[in-house]
Formats: C-alpha cells, structure tokens, sequence
C-alpha cells in the first residue's frame, strides 16, 4: 500500500513539475527543434542564445520594470485599503456593516471579465490609459485580502484591544505597534500572492496599454515576435528569467508563507 502512495505521489509531482522542466529544456530549443518529428524533450545542442535574445530586446527590461512597479505599487495599496477595511469589519460594529461585508464577499463570485468593458469605459474617461494608475486600478480592492484579514483579527482577543484602548492607545497606534507585529505571516502572504497576481496579470494591462514603453511583461512576452517564426526558445528563455526571482522570493519568505497555509489564512 505504501509503495502504491509513493508511485502515485511520483506521479502527481512529475505531472506538477514537467510543464516547467519542459519550458526549462526549451528554453535551449533552436528553431528546427520545434519543427521535428518525433517531438524533442531535450534540446539538440546547448545553446544560451535565446536568453541572449531577450535579454537585449528593446522593451524586455522594460516591461520587467513596468510589472515590478505596478505589482509594488498594487500591492502596498491593496494591503493598506484591506488592512484598514478588515479592522473596522473585525473591530467595530456601525449601521449596514454585516451587509456591507456580505455584499463584499459575494463580489469574490462575480468574473471579473463580466466588468471588462465598465471597468476600460471607467478608466479611458478618467484619462488613466497607459498609466500605472489605470492598470493597479481594478486590483486596488482586494475582498479576499479583507476577508483572510478580518478572519485573522478576529482571533485576536479583544481584551488586547479593549486594554489598549483604557491605556490610552488610539486605534492607529493599536493596528501599527500591536496588531500589526502579529499579522506578519498573513500579511506577508497575501503581499506575496497579491504582488504574483498583480505581477502576471494579463488580460487587463492589455486592454489598457497601447504604448510598448508602458505594456507589462506578460503582454510584452506576447508581442516578442520571436513565436511568428515558430521560434519559441526566446519565449521559454523569458518565462523561465521570470520565474527566478518569485522562486526565490518563495525561498525567503517559506516560513511565513508555511505558517498562514497552516493557519488557514491563505484563500486559493
């Protein structure tokens, strides 16, 4: 019975891990690999050409840039509004406030490509086309980030919160030197997985991009031009330097990111 665990847990993890062994091996491909028949899993010869070519792409190191800044930025701003909203949920009870936040959890059920159009409507009005604005804009309002918050404080003893404030601790004072310090595992996760969605959205920053200098990564990958010749080694180079930093960014922060799994204040 072990031995049959084993095989299918060997199983499941080289079905994880090929999709990216095989961009890893691909990465290597010349044109011609691409074309052959059987098709290769391995490259014919080792050739660093492909990461050569993205990397001195016109707008790759642009579009890295454009990501790193409207990931930070969404993300510092999503956290904050959750942050806030997630106290005033968990901490205080005002009129509408239970149907604010059922109201608030039932928009994590709506597509958000059911808001496309609205949502570019909205932003070309605004005048906020090919900017970092335009494109954090639809990430700024995290529900889930609010909710695991409001979950997480909500087993914080009120006590702590009740004495702080006879001490004479506003409630800024109460989230930045008390509550704060305990929040880190889930903070820290969901900055993580909020920056990873901001980071590799796609479909959004396509819509409200026209300008190459503005256009993210992810969009930018697309419009290489490198897979018009069937040639996608470049393409698997890029996905694979993209892949680098979040694997270890994933290195750094394991403990806290293994501690809010085992909390449950980390939503899929």
């Amino acid at each position: 019975m072990k031995t049959v665990k084993r095989l299918l847990l060997i199983m499941l993890t080289l079905a994880v891990l090929f999709p990216f062994l095989y961009a890893f091996s691909s990465s290597f491909f010349s044109a011609a690999d691409f074309t052959t028949y059987p098709a290769r899993l391995f490259p014919s010869a080792l050739r660093f050409s492909n990461y050569t070519k993205v990397l001195k792409h016109r707008y790759f190191l642009t579009y890295v840039m454009n990501s790193a800044i409207t990931g930070t930025l969404g993300t510092v701003l999503r956290l904050f509004i959750a942050y806030l909203a997630a106290f005033a949920f968990a901490h205080y009870r005002f009129p509408g406030s239970s149907f604010l936040f059922s109201f608030l959890i039932l928009t994590m059920f709506i597509p958000s490509d059911l808001l496309l159009a609205q949502n570019y409507i909205t932003i070309q009005r605004l005048g906020l086309l090919d900017t970092y604005l335009g494109i954090i804009s639809t990430s700024l309002l995290g529900a889930g980030q609010i909710f695991m918050l409001r979950q997480f404080m909500k087993t914080v003893p009120e006590e702590i919160h009740e004495s702080a404030l006879l001490d004479g601790t506003g409630d800024f004072a109460y989230m930045r030197y008390i509550l704060l310090p305990l929040s880190k595992a889930v903070i820290v996760t969901l900055s993580l997985q909020s920056f990873v969605g901001i980071f590799n959205a796609y479909l959004w920053p396509l819509l409200v991009t026209n300008k190459a200098s503005m256009r993210t990564v992810q969009v930018g990958i697309t419009t290489l031009g490198f897979s018009e010749s069937l040639n996608y080694g470049p393409t698997m180079a890029a996905v694979i330097i993209l892949f680098i930093p979040f694997a270890m960014l994933f290195m750094v922060f394991k403990k806290s990111i293994l501690k809010a799994l085992e909390k449950g204040y980390l939503y899929t």
